[in-house]
């Protein structure tokens, strides 16, 4: 089994696409959340994860675009953020998708118990067992699992951290954008092949900064 783990694709359709085409071999999609908002091309992203079959949870930004789309525009003023651009160019049956979105889904694969969720505490990370726990909850984790994996998203800084030989989680960073301090102008993703994860930076035409795209939008429709 073979599964590709994506986060945070803030309406880049051409990112998301380049990482498909290169993970077309996967068996599985998910995606952590922030399916739109801070991009351009937020309904044919939301096309594609679903013409993908790709198991997605709501992020934070796919709520504050369902919250302005909710809330009504002007059309006769230009769009003043991302959100509001978002809010206007997407169908009412892709906001009806992003609302049916979980919060959180937990599956097992491979002898791998997963729970699947945007974000643990704002940039925080999880540090301990205690927060591990308490965070994962009461879900049961069959005898037979080699270990327990929480899949993250929202800080577009890929990571795997083990607290122990049974726990860990993963974030793949973000296929998106890449935040101002990262080094980097990658996307990233994880893929997981049996069980084990590795972090992938992929190169491609498409890769943002959000300083870039933040003057990209500048120049669209002012300041």
């Amino acid at each position: 089994m073979k599964i590709l783990l994506i986060s945070d694709v803030h309406s880049n359709i051409r990112a998301l696409d380049a990482v498909l085409k290169a993970e077309k071999d996967s068996d599985l999609i998910y995606c952590t959340g922030d399916l739109v908002d801070v991009g351009f091309h937020p309904q044919e992203v939301v096309d594609r994860v679903r013409e993908r079959g790709v198991i997605c949870v709501q992020g934070n930004h796919d709520q504050k675009v369902i919250a302005r789309y909710e809330a009504g525009w002007d059309a006769e003023v230009p769009p003043k953020d991302f959100a509001d651009l978002n809010a206007r160019q997407l169908s009412a049956d892709a906001i009806r998708y992003l609302k049916s979105l979980p919060r959180r889904l937990f599956f097992n694969h491979d002898g791998v118990a997963y729970l699947l969720e945007h974000l643990f505490c704002g940039y925080e990370l999880i540090q301990t067992m205690a927060e591990y726990d308490e965070f994962w909850g009461e879900a049961p984790v069959a005898p037979d699992i080699r270990y327990r994996a929480i899949l993250l998203g929202h800080t577009h800084n890929p990571g795997i951290l083990w607290l122990r030989d049974e726990a860990c989680w993963i974030n793949p960073g973000s296929v998106g954008y890449n935040r101002p301090k990262d080094p980097e102008i990658t996307t990233r993703y994880v893929t997981i092949t049996e069980g084990r994860a590795s972090i992938h930076n992929l190169q491609h035409p498409y890769c943002r900064s959000r300083p870039a795209i933040g003057e990209e939008f500048r120049r669209r429709f002012g300041p």
